[in-house]
């Protein structure tokens, strides 16, 4: 079982305080460049890891890219004649071993060789690609055994290769403390990555570039094709910039140290990444965190190899108790094909991102937080998933494809413009640990957790779901923002569906869908509601308009798919007023008789809460042409 731990964000206008405070107390600030737009506090056991211990900061020596010739060693490889000039390497045979600190300039080829730092753990090697292939039969290519640091810089406009062969079993230490070297680049030692030259590198035999510490990203060009993963650091990998294509068996990206607080990171500041994985695209094992970057991610294949999900055949109230039992059971399985990944928590603040996965394309076992950038998802599952608390913010997100769209145990959308296409629940408010405020009292009723609350404030929402558009296992509370929802066609899903008390306070919602299962918003809202049933289905396309008595247009959209019935609410209805609704050329008058007002045919669930199905309303006159299929009305 695997160590969870969790976390609280903080605001990004906290978190530059205290990153200024933090300069200025450090003796060390100057050497470091601040990098990190938001932080996260943690706790676990009762211990809390500040913002401060997660080091998101590139110091000055990892964005050094210039050395001074005249002071470093050359080594020039060539098979069996590779030559030293200077102190602090010898060479035997195809390999060359780096004995001291210092700056090495290495170019030329071995056919089946290696570099091997084994330089003491005090002392920083700088390691300057210029032109180097090297190919190793038994063994990493670069192996760094021990130093306090190790820098390679790819020297401007150099070319460099790096391969291992598939098979390789070569370890480090003896048989009680053995390492497996599992990487065509594998260090022991803290190790970054910086330049403008390009990097080749082709594992074979498992990962690409390893680092039993920290693995630190500058700049560079890399090509990475591993049978494992591309990048791994086991304590961090933090990337500030440069163009990455990985092409990896397993994860492309991860961190996986869940053992010492502050490690086991992602950070990425920027940088431009095209990423196949077969399994994670990027997985962090406590935070993964996203200030930039341009992103295209397609992780298990896409969502074209998705496990296939269908309501097809299944008894609502038979798949609604299945998912109750499964919501808060979303394991990570041995195989995941997931597109960004943490077990902790997960923060993107900018950077463009596009990910086509076979399962969640963003996921977390803990806290999500969306503040900024774009994503655009295809998933085989769920577009965004948190099994705690998920926060939209301020990003623009397309969801294109999933089954579920937006799945958290709460969800807090406060801005940014979000696009949900979802094959079953558009947002889905569930999981925790069932602490109950309102018991269930009947068939067909579902208990009100109290954990589970959806709550929008703000920004712009457009649902279209063939299960439920808004969907809470607890409360939905709605004061702000612009809400579209398209919801299902069938009956047994409502547009929106709640557990517990659904309550609306501002902002403008328009929503079409069926009527078997249609929810009010509860008496205790203060904005004006409207559910109105139709007793026929008026098709996809349908253009859709709320007037006042002088005929001005209060609200207007048009219906994705066939509806039966229309929910509306806006700070411009009032009750006691009457209104008319236009659905392409048909009129119906609307009279507001309460806060929450229900007119026309319905069976749904009344009053914001599952409730039995039967409680319809009277059906109000048409003010135009009846349909045909529309009985005449008294």
């Amino acid at each position: 079982m695997k160590k969870k731990m969790k976390y609280t964000k903080i605001t990004p206008f906290l978190s530059l305080a205290v990153l200024v405070m933090l300069a200025g107390c450090q003796a060390t600030s100057s050497d470091t460049v601040q990098s990190a737009e938001s932080d996260a506090t943690a706790t676990d056991s009762g211990t809390t890891v500040s913002a401060a211990d997660y080091d998101l900061d590139f110091s000055s020596d990892d964005l050094e890219v210039g050395y001074d010739e005249s002071d470093s060693t050359t080594i020039q490889l060539a098979d069996n004649q590779s030559t030293s000039s200077g102190e602090g390497a010898t060479i035997d045979g195809n390999v060359v071993t780096i004995t001291t600190g210092g700056t090495y300039l290495i170019s030329g080829t071995l056919s089946d060789g290696q570099i091997n730092v084994t330089a003491p753990d005090t002392e920083e090697v700088h390691l300057i690609f210029d032109g180097v292939d090297i190919t190793s039969s038994t063994t990493a290519p670069l192996l760094i055994e021990e130093a306090d640091k190790v820098f390679v810089t790819l020297a401007e406009g150099s070319e460099n290769t790096l391969t291992d062969k598939a098979g390789s079993t070569a370890t480090l230490g003896t048989d009680a403390d053995a390492t497996s070297i599992d990487g065509t680049i594998f260090s022991k030692a803290d190790l970054t990555l910086n330049g403008s030259g390009n990097l080749t590198v082709n594992g074979n035999t498992n990962h690409g570039i390893v680092s039993k510490d920290d693995l630190i990203i500058v700049s560079g060009t890399y090509q990475i094709t591993a049978a494992g993963q591309g990048l791994s650091g086991k304590d961090a990998v933090k990337i500030k910039d440069g163009t990455f294509t990985l092409n990896t068996g397993t994860d492309a990206i991860q961190s996986d140290n869940d053992q010492e607080e502050g490690r086991g990171f992602v950070y990425i500041a920027g940088g431009d990444f095209t990423i196949d994985a077969e399994q994670d695209g990027i997985q962090a094992e406590t935070l993964l965190q996203i200030d930039g970057g341009t992103f295209d991610i397609t992780a298990g294949g896409g969502s074209a190899n998705a496990v296939a999900k269908t309501q097809e055949g299944m008894d609502f109230f038979a798949q609604k108790a299945d998912e109750e039992e499964n919501a808060d059971s979303d394991e990570i399985s041995s195989t995941s094909t997931k597109g960004l990944k943490s077990v902790s928590e997960l923060i993107v603040n900018d950077g463009t991102i596009a990910i086509d996965s076979a399962d969640d394309s963003v996921h977390t076992d803990g806290n999500l937080t969306l503040s900024g950038g774009s994503l655009t998802l295809t998933s085989g599952d769920d577009g965004l998933h948190a099994d705690n608390d998920l926060q939209l913010s301020g990003s623009t997100v397309a969801i294109t494809e999933s089954y579920e769209g937006i799945e958290g145990k709460t969800i807090t959308i406060s801005d940014g413009e979000i696009n949900v296409f979802a094959s079953d629940d558009g947002v889905n408010v569930s999981g925790g640990d069932s602490t109950t405020t309102e018991q269930a009292t009947g068939p067909g009723e579902f208990a009100s957790n109290s954990e589970n609350t959806l709550v929008i404030s703000g920004g712009t929402l457009t649902v279209n779901s063939s299960g439920d558009g808004l969907d809470s296992n607890g409360t939905i509370e709605i004061s702000g923002g612009v809400t579209t929802v398209s919801g299902p066609e069938n009956d047994g899903n409502g547009t929106i569906d709640s557990n517990g008390e659904a309550t609306i306070t501002g902002g403008t919602l328009m929503a079409t869908g069926s009527s078997g299962m249609a929810v009010t918003f509860a008496d205790s809202s203060s904005q004006a509601s409207v559910l109105y049933g139709f007793e026929t289905t008026y098709e996809a396309g349908s253009e859709i308009e709320l007037s006042d008595a002088d005929g001005t247009v209060l609200l207007s959209w048009t219906a994705d798919k066939n509806f039966t019935s229309v929910q509306f609410s806006s700070a411009d209805i009032a009750v006691d007023e009457t209104y008319t609704l236009s659905v392409n050329d048909e009129t119906f008058e609307v009279p507001i008789a309460s806060i929450a007002t229900t007119v026309g045919t319905t069976t749904g669930q009344m009053g914001g809460g599952m409730q039995q199905p039967g409680n319809g309303g009277d059906m109000q006159q048409p003010s135009g042409e009846k349909p045909d299929s529309m009985p005449a009305l008294n």
